[in-house]
């Protein structure tokens, strides 16, 4: 079980090229993979980097920050822009033919035109291999992050869990107790209709047979619970398989108080409520 939120960053430096790589993860529904990157970084490659993340992450928002770096050197190359200086000078000759000035366009002037020195870098296959191996470092520390921090969330899940597997257990030891109160009601109840001469099935009786009896209830909850911990065990995502099934408990849970007579099992009720809204905490971060 993996959290989705995680950290990890990496700097790597080599023959004057600087790569420095951090990815950031946090919670969202489907996976979604946001990369910000230099200019220096052929966007050709963030479709790489992306299929990468796509292999080791499956639930997300995953935000990844790419900067390339690399000293001057043989990959720089400076070279003049002829064109550009040649319409700029004859626009200025033409300027003091017009206005007859006599001021010769030295050095200066030419290279404070814009883009007439062009600087020039080429890209070659062990930058990207660089790019690669700090991405690829850089997402091993999230996903032990995420490991983590999905432990911390499994151990708070299973605590509650204990609670409320205490809870139902107490609730299913006292059904026997509640079916004999809850057959001693209806009969105070046939005894009262019956005295005032206002017997009518239709409306009373079905309403309290059906009050007292919880013990569908209780087996469906039961069901869904044990489904719940299988699911705990298991490898890969499984955040929403997780969300499904607590709302499944809540059903029944809640049908169990709105028909309990029994003051002890409405407070067990609560008890296993509290537990589950937790549980629902610790799952919204879950993969």
């Amino acid at each position: 079980m993996r959290s989705m939120t995680g950290y990890g960053e990496k700097l790597l430096i080599k023959e004057g090229r600087e790569v420095f790589a951090q990815i950031k993860t946090l919670n969202h529904r489907f996976l979604d993979i946001s990369i910000f990157t230099s200019e220096e970084i052929p966007w050709q490659w963030e479709k790489k980097i992306e299929d990468k993340i796509r292999k080791d992450i499956f639930r997300g928002k995953v935000l990844v920050n790419l900067k390339f770096k690399r000293k001057m050197g043989e990959d720089y190359k400076v070279e003049p822009d002829f064109d550009q200086a040649d319409a700029y000078i004859n626009a200025l000759i033409q300027l003091c033919q017009r206005y007859n000035i006599e001021k010769k366009i030295d050095l200066s002037v030419v290279l404070n035109i814009p883009e007439v020195i062009k600087v020039t870098q080429s890209t070659k296959d062990d930058a990207q291999e660089l790019v690669e191996e700090a991405i690829e470092q850089a997402l091993e520390q999230v996903i032990e992050f995420r490991e983590k921090e999905g432990k911390r969330h499994l151990e708070s899940i299973l605590q509650c869990i204990e609670r409320i597997n205490g809870c139902i257990n107490y609730i299913e030891k006292e059904i026997p107790k509640i079916q004999e109160k809850h057959r001693e009601k209806v009969r105070e109840e046939l005894k009262k209709i019956s005295e005032e001469g206002s017997f009518s099935p239709n409306e009373q009786i079905p309403l309290l047979l059906l009050k007292g009896d919880i013990e569908e209830e209780i087996t469906r909850f039961h069901s869904h619970l044990a489904e719940f911990n299988r699911t705990l065990q298991q490898k890969g995502p499984v955040g929403k398989k997780l969300g499904f099934i607590l709302q499944e408990l809540f059903r029944e849970i809640n049908t169990i108080g709105a028909k309990s007579l029994s003051y002890t099992i409405s407070e067990k009720v609560v008890q296993i409520k509290d537990d589950l809204e937790k549980i629902r905490e610790q799952i919204y971060n879950i993969e």
